[in-house]
């Protein structure tokens, strides 16, 4: 109710400065990470094709989720799913009861 007024409660105008600086971190920290993994992921420049059929299927690239490239692969998408996430937290929820 005293949102609606314009008034914000004390403990939520001195939780925000924390909680911010605590968001932008683990932002930086994900940054970070997203940025290392994706310089640990083999680029495949041997990925031909197969010069009569013309098909690129090989057993690597059918079971390729099972090793370090797929393992590595699924944690750059988990990785990238949480930059979002913070990311539209930080500047989005967090920037809007400043901006008024």
């Amino acid at each position: 109710m005293s949102f609606i007024l314009g008034t914000v409660p004390t403990w939520i105008s001195n939780s925000f400065p924390v909680f911010e600086r605590i968001c932008l971190v683990i932002l930086a920290l994900l940054a970070i990470t997203l940025i290392v993994l994706v310089f640990m992921q083999i680029t495949g420049g041997s990925e031909t094709n197969n010069v009569i059929t013309g098909n690129q299927d090989s057993y690597y690239s059918q079971n390729k989720s099972g090793s370090r490239e797929g393992r590595i692969t699924r944690l750059v998408y988990i990785v990238l799913g949480l930059v979002i996430f913070f990311a539209v937290l930080y500047f989005v929820l967090l920037k809007i009861p400043t901006m008024f």
